[in-house]
């Protein structure tokens, strides 16, 4: 095969496959590669924390579009520190309003309460058939009005997209756990 596997292989160590959720990633992950992300996530934070003391939140025109959507992937998984978090959130607020709706839709649900902008759902794997299961909201009428205030679609197309890529997802061949390698010292 061109792509040096043989049929029914696994895809190299080291190497994601396109098209897994990371729920369905971590459901076949050993507890040592959940501990490498976590501490991945916590130093990722802390060195976000301080490129937007230095320069402000990375914003597309200076950090470009994959800088800019690394910062809010790390901002979203900040929830080991959470008053940091909170600084970000405050920092993408002013530069990213529907990255930072994201962001607090992921605060809120991990404080227990609704979220305001629809963006958060939950993987639920048992039972007959897995499923994403959307997070309970805050007045669930004036969900499409606050969305479009910071430049999101309606949850429904929205959550059209997000069954359609969970379920081709499921479809596709389990991949083997991700390595993770250390990250340069700054």
């Amino acid at each position: 095969m061109a792509s040096g596997r043989s049929a029914g292989s696994r895809p190299a160590e080291g190497h994601h496959q396109p098209g897994r959720t990371a729920a369905c990633r971590r459901a076949a992950a050993p507890a040592d590669v959940f501990a490498a992300a976590r501490q991945a996530d916590a130093d990722n934070t802390r060195f976000l924390g301080e490129i937007v003391i230095r320069y402000g939140w990375p914003e597309r025109s200076r950090a470009g579009e994959d800088g800019c959507q690394a910062a809010v992937a790390i901002a979203v998984h900040a929830d080991q520190d959470r008053q940091l978090q909170g600084r970000l959130l405050t920092a993408l607020r002013e530069a990213a309003p529907a990255q930072w709706a994201h962001v607090q839709d992921r605060v809120l649900v991990n404080s227990g309460r609704p979220q305001l902008h629809g963006t958060q759902y939950v993987y639920r794997p048992d039972g007959p058939g897995s499923r994403l299961e959307f997070l309970p909201v805050d007045e669930p009428a004036a969900l499409d009005h606050r969305r479009a205030q910071v430049g999101l679609p309606p949850h429904g197309e929205q959550a059209q997209r997000l069954h359609r890529h969970h379920l081709a997802s499921l479809s596709a061949p389990a991949a083997s756990p991700v390595r993770l390698t250390e990250r340069p010292a700054a």
